[in-house]
């Protein structure tokens, strides 16, 4: 029987930023050497408090509230010293401060960090949304939120690239059955909205690439490295040869 590969946005990522760091995590199951930073508990921190928040009654979200969801969501397993962790906490109070002053805290969602997937051949695709909405304007649309916790928003011409997004819409109408009206992707730190379409001809377009991408994965045997700046924050460098020479030069130069 014809295997089959369950894929995600997050790991036809890294299949892109290299195949090898693909095949640690995901075929040779080495996540236990995958280091979680005080960076990324922040991020999981936002995500859960922002989900529970739009799991309360209307009536009952208040900012006070909020804060008290981040505080007792506090994912407390990322490295980093006592004072680091204060400070990422103290960051995304006064991020969560500043969103709850202009976000629309009276939306009921559709469904909140709803896992789906969906099978295009032997291929599985699944993905977590972090908030699926009731299109505003009426009619059974639906409207896709992403939270992000980076500083930096994405540029319009990313987020019409965002293959995430094109993942999430693809599974909800799959799924669910219902078009994708707009994705939004939400910057809790940086204090913005982005906002993109995915008519059905360019969804489809981009679906096309996706699993373009994801038979290129099935087919590939050797997961070759792709070495580049990014090796030098690899948690698996110390098992990547063309990693670890990557790394020497680029201290080399600077010297």
């Amino acid at each position: 029987m014809e295997r089959v590969t369950f894929l995600s946005p997050s790991a036809l990522e890294r299949y892109r930023l290299c195949p090898r760091l693909y095949r640690f995590l995901y075929v040779d199951g080495l996540w236990r050497m995958s280091r979680s930073s005080a960076q990324q508990a922040f991020g999981t921190s936002v995500h859960a408090a922002l989900r529970e928040f739009y799991r309360l009654p209307v009536g009952r979200r208040s900012l006070r509230m909020l804060l008290e969801l981040f505080k007792r969501l506090w994912v407390r397993d990322g490295s980093g010293g006592r004072e680091q962790q204060q400070r990422e906490r103290e960051r995304g109070a006064e991020a969560l401060r500043a969103w709850y002053g202009r976000a629309d805290t009276s939306v009921v969602p559709h469904a909140t960090e709803l896992g789906l997937q969906a099978a295009w051949g032997d291929v599985v695709i699944k993905g977590r949304l972090d908030r699926l909405d009731p299109d505003p304007g009426g009619g059974r649309g639906l409207v896709v939120v992403d939270y992000k916790t980076s500083r930096r928003p994405a540029t319009q011409e990313a987020a019409d690239a965002d293959e995430a997004l094109t993942i999430y819409a693809a599974l909800v109408e799959r799924r669910l059955g219902r078009p994708v009206t707009r994705m939004v992707l939400d910057y809790v730190v940086a204090g913005t909205q982005v906002v993109t379409e995915r008519p059905p001809e360019v969804l489809s377009q981009r679906l096309d690439e996706v699993l373009g991408t994801a038979a290129a994965l099935r087919a590939d045997q050797r997961y070759l490295p792709r070495p580049g700046p990014w090796c030098a924050g690899c948690d698996l460098l110390k098992r990547c040869p063309e990693g670890q020479r990557e790394v020497a030069g680029l201290t080399a130069r600077l010297d």
